[in-house]
């Protein structure tokens, strides 16, 4: 059986359509050039510095970190501080920390861990230079984690590395 719509119906179906999907369709194409935009911000300070990051990471569309091994600098972005650049000298680091501040909720056997905090403490070895805290997580601002511990590890990992080969 062939239903029969009408020219008129279809059109204004059409329309309710358009009208429900545009605004979606808009706003996700607002956030996705936002996110570029940062991510052009981020890889436009590394140019200016004179780096080539071989390596770095995107989240949160707020924070990116960086490394150039043959300069030996890290790049840090955090757009919600004050500083929202820092370069650290990797062939100066004395010690790296992963910090990880949580707290329990729950009683018994049903506790539960909260992260409130993720962060990559770097001390260099000259004690004039001021330690650099590179947070990745903040319980303040975020309700969860979204890969940030795997990238935390990442990082701690990968910058042992390269203090390691410089010293």
């Amino acid at each position: 059986m062939i239903v029969d719509i009408e020219p008129i119906s279809l059109g204004i179906s059409l329309a309710a359509i358009v009208a429900f999907i545009a605004p979606i369709y808009i706003n996700k194409k607002k956030q996705s050039n936002l996110l570029k935009s940062k991510q052009q911000k981020f890889m436009d300070e590394a140019n200016k510095q004179g780096l080539v990051l071989e390596n770095h990471d995107f989240w949160r569309g707020e924070y990116a970190i960086g490394i150039d091994s043959g300069k030996h600098k890290l790049l840090y972005m955090n757009l919600g501080a004050e500083l929202e650049f820092q370069l650290i000298s990797t062939d100066n680091i004395s010690h790296i920390d992963l910090q990880k501040q949580n707290h329990l909720v729950g009683k018994g056997s049903k506790k539960v861990e909260i992260i409130d905090s993720l962060t990559l403490i770097i001390q260099q070895k000259e004690a004039s230079i001021k330690k650099a805290n590179l947070c990745f997580f903040d319980g303040e601002k975020n309700s969860d984690l979204s890969g940030e511990w795997p990238l935390i590890q990442k990082w701690n990992a990968l910058l042992k590395k390269e203090m390691t080969s410089s010293n």
